[in-house]
Formats: C-alpha cells, structure tokens, sequence
C-alpha cells in the first residue's frame, strides 16, 4: 500500500472538476422506468477509476452522482447516490489502480495485469451499485417489484460503462502521460 497522504489543493481542484463531468456525463441518459437510467456517468466512473484510482474515482462520484439527483429531480436519491456510486468508485478504483494517482508513469503495471485489474475493479463496483440502488429503489419507492424490475437497466448501465471505461482508460492514461 502506498504511504499515506492527504488531498492536496490540486487534488481538490481535479475532484471538483471530475465532480462536474460526473454529473454532466451522468445527464447523458435513457430513463428506464422508475428511478433507473442508462447513463454515461458510469462510464465515466469507471474510467476515472481506472486513471486516477480509488480517491478520485469515490469522492469525484459520489459527489457528481449526488449533484446531478439534485439537479434533475431525483431528490430522494441523493444520499443514496452520495454512498453508492462512491462506495463504487472507491472499490472500482483500489482494485484497477490504487488509492491514488501514480506521479512515476514507470510504476504502471503490465498491460495485461492492468486490464485484467481494471475489468475486475469495474465488475466488483458494479455488483456493489446493484445490490445498493435495489435497497434505494425499494427504500425511496416502497416497492420490492419496482426495484427488482429496474435491475436490467443497472446491469446495462454498468456492462455500457465497462465496454466503455476498457476501451476510453488506456488511450486517456497514455495521453496524460505525455
């Protein structure tokens, strides 16, 4: 594990504008019935997470996710959102990359070890955000069907955000780098 460290102003300033492209990338969306979409935020996410790790990843999600329920009407989503897609992002982000952006591009790990990391990250966070918006469907809704019934759209959203995150990380990486 990395030595330990605290956000500095320039991680704040790159949370913040990670925060704001969460929720705009989230805005691009297909509602599917109640409460459940087809968005790009997870996409997003996931691509964050593979980047930059695991504290970018939760704080840039939780907070994108919980401003864009805000501001388009999902009100009583928005705790729910706050923990779920961080939690995501957290777990996405330890898993593929590590707490923490790397400063030394020569500690990346192999390719195929990397992809393999960053599938697996992508596939634990999105069992994770299932398994929390089924409670906040059922919480925020009062109907086990209705949350059930939102199930494929997380599942679609997800499985869109990985195919997506797989092939957007490493071309991002590798331009950050220069």
């Amino acid at each position: 594990m990395s030595e330990r460290r605290r956000l500095t102003l320039q991680d704040i300033v790159a949370i913040g504008a990670l925060s704001s492209m969460c929720a705009i990338a989230t805005a691009i969306k297909i509602p599917l019935g109640v409460g459940a979409m087809v968005h790009l935020g997870t996409a997003f996410l996931f691509t964050v997470a593979i980047v930059f790790g695991g504290v970018y990843a939760g704080l840039s999600a939780a907070i994108g996710s919980a401003f864009f329920d805000l501001l388009m009407g999902f009100s009583p989503y928005t705790p729910w959102s706050f923990v779920i897609k961080g939690g995501a992002g957290l777990i996405a982000g330890v898993i593929a990359h590590g707490l923490w952006p790397q400063n030394n591009p020569a500690a990346a790990p192999v390719p195929a070890w990397a992809r393999f990391r960053a599938i697996l990250g992508c596939i634990v966070a999105a069992a994770w955000t299932l398994a929390g918006y089924i409670l906040a469907w059922w919480q925020v809704t009062g109907s086990l069907t209705v949350a059930f019934a939102n199930i494929p759209a997380s599942l679609l959203t997800s499985t869109v955000g990985l195919i997506v995150a797989v092939i957007l990380a490493p071309k991002l990486k590798k331009a950050l780098q220069r």
